[in-house]
């Protein structure tokens, strides 16, 4: 019986050895199908990644063109019109003077001069509403030149935001058409 025994624990240990074995080649099949499948979520992170990149950069382009386009309107704006805009309230002020200037040395003992005062009056009055119309244009495309300021620096900022790229060498902004001859043709 000594030997049956033997013989029994032997068989015994090399049936638990091999099924030892069978469970730890199980276990790292079981390994190798969890792995796969964190490899295929990664491969598909890092696609989305890139498709997230190509459209971060077509973004950027699409601001910096915008910024560059907004820099030349804000510099031809100031080229042409808040001189325009100044002269104009120049000559209103200079007119003004000369009616009151003309009315300090009218005199007004007449009935003739009275008629002519009040026109005057009323184109003193005319005169004193365009300026403040005028001024209230000129208040307004100043806030407007503050506004797009401020966008511009928003746009910045935001480019900051998305990545700290270097920046792209900003197109030289092409030449438009003088507001002047753009007014003509839509009036």
């Amino acid at each position: 019986m000594t030997m049956f025994s033997a013989l029994v624990r032997r068989a015994a240990a090399e049936a638990e050895l091999r099924l030892r074995n069978g469970l730890d080649l199980l276990s790292a099949i079981t390994e190798d199908r969890e792995r796969q499948a964190g490899r295929d979520r990664i491969a598909a992170c890092d696609e989305r990644i890139r498709r997230l990149e190509q459209v971060i950069e077509g973004q950027d382009r699409d601001l910096r063109a915008l910024r560059t386009e907004l820099d030349s309107l804000v510099g031809q704006l100031n080229d042409r019109l808040l001189p325009r805009i100044d002269e104009r309230m120049d000559d209103t002020e200079r007119d003004l003077t000369s009616l009151a200037t003309g009315l300090v040395r009218a005199g007004r003992e007449t009935t003739a001069h009275r008629s002519r005062l009040e026109a005057v009056e009323n184109r003193v009055t005319d005169l004193r509403g365009k300026l403040a119309r005028m001024e209230q244009r000129a208040a307004l495309w100043r806030d407007l030149q503050a506004t797009m300021a401020r966008l511009g620096d928003d746009v910045d900022a935001l480019r900051t935001r998305l990545g700290a790229r270097p920046p792209l060498p900003a197109p030289a902004p092409a030449p438009a058409a003088p507001l002047g001859e753009a007014d003509a043709r839509h009036s």
